[in-house]
């Protein structure tokens, strides 16, 4: 009689070349995937067909590895463009509460731009963002009053602290405890930092900001997932860089909460906001109501997307 195969669930914490670290009951177990999923019609817009956060039933072989036969439907992903001029989205987690977006005030430079297209796309996929805004040990008022007319109306909730001086590290701590978090920023905006500040027994390397580029070192190499109690925390690689793609031009504003208010009354129904008359969110980017830095921000994105329509 044929026995039949035990199929057990567990959740990927990591993914390293060929391998998938697979958490469940047991313990941790390295896994291949099954050839039918890398050949997964489904999975052809993305590069990766699994992903840190994805639930999934695997096989145990003899040698004590694991083969994943089947991904779980996921209820969310966060992705970003595959560099250059293809089209395909890398998935960098999935199944997520929330994206904490980790940027500092000074070294390196603080970039809400960046920020904006993060927020995009979580958004794109319904997922809560979290700005956190590091190093306000540097703040200037300067600083801190454009951060506050950047995001006016934004409905973009975002919380200033600093690691150095244990600034506001308790109410960063209320809003990651009991929740699935991915973690993305630039490298040495001290995000390992404020992780070691809440969770100092995991003991992350730091790093340092180089001083001839002034970007970051790297410190983590692969998406990895942290579990602490009832706490899951996704860090990623130092990204400078963050591409977005499956957003038509038309549809970008709906991610750009405050001008919500102001898209019915715009003399199209398709309105981009950009070189059409009769735009009456451009008429409240003249009057001062939203922001210009915003405006300027979103149409930088608009323009990116339109490029893409173009490869």
């Amino acid at each position: 009689m044929k026995l039949s195969k035990v199929i057990n669930k567990g959740i990927v914490t990591k993914v390293f070349g060929l391998y998938y670290c697979v958490k469940h009951s047991g313990g941790v177990t390295n896994c291949f995937l099954q050839g039918k999923l890398k050949r997964n019609p489904d999975s052809k817009g993305f590069t990766n067909p699994v992903a840190v956060g994805d639930f999934v039933e695997f096989e145990f072989s003899q040698d004590g590895q694991g083969t994943i036969s089947s991904i779980v439907d996921r209820r969310n992903f966060f992705s970003r463009k595959e560099k250059g001029r293809n089209t395909k989205e890398d998935i960098i987690a999935s199944n997520l509460d929330q994206v904490v977006v980790i940027q500092a005030v000074a070294e390196p430079q603080l970039n809400l731009r960046f920020v904006d297209r993060i927020a995009v796309r979580a958004r794109k996929d319904n997922i809560d963002v979290l700005l956190c805004i590091n190093k306000t040990d540097l703040a200037s008022r300067e600083h801190i009053s454009y951060i506050k007319d950047y995001y006016k109306n934004s409905h973009l909730d975002y919380i200033l602290v600093s690691a150095l001086e244990n600034k506001k590290i308790n109410e960063l701590e209320k809003r990651i405890r009991g929740r699935r978090s991915l973690l993305i920023g630039y490298s040495g905006v001290g995000k390992t930092s404020l992780i070691n500040s809440i969770f100092p027994d995991l003991d992350l390397k730091t790093s340092q900001v180089s001083e001839s580029s002034g970007k970051g070192r790297h410190t983590t190499t692969n998406v990895i997932m942290h579990h602490i109690d009832d706490t899951e925390l996704i860090d990623t690689p130092g990204v400078r860089e963050f591409g977005i793609t499956g957003i038509e031009p038309h549809m970008l504003d709906k991610y750009f909460y405050e001008f919500s208010d102001y898209l019915p009354e715009c003399s199209f129904k398709t309105c981009t906001h950009d070189h059409e008359p009769g735009c009456h969110v451009k008429k409240m980017v003249d009057e001062g109501v939203i922001y210009e830095g915003r405006y300027i921000s979103y149409l930088n994105i608009l323009e990116s997307i339109r490029d893409q329509k173009h490869y």
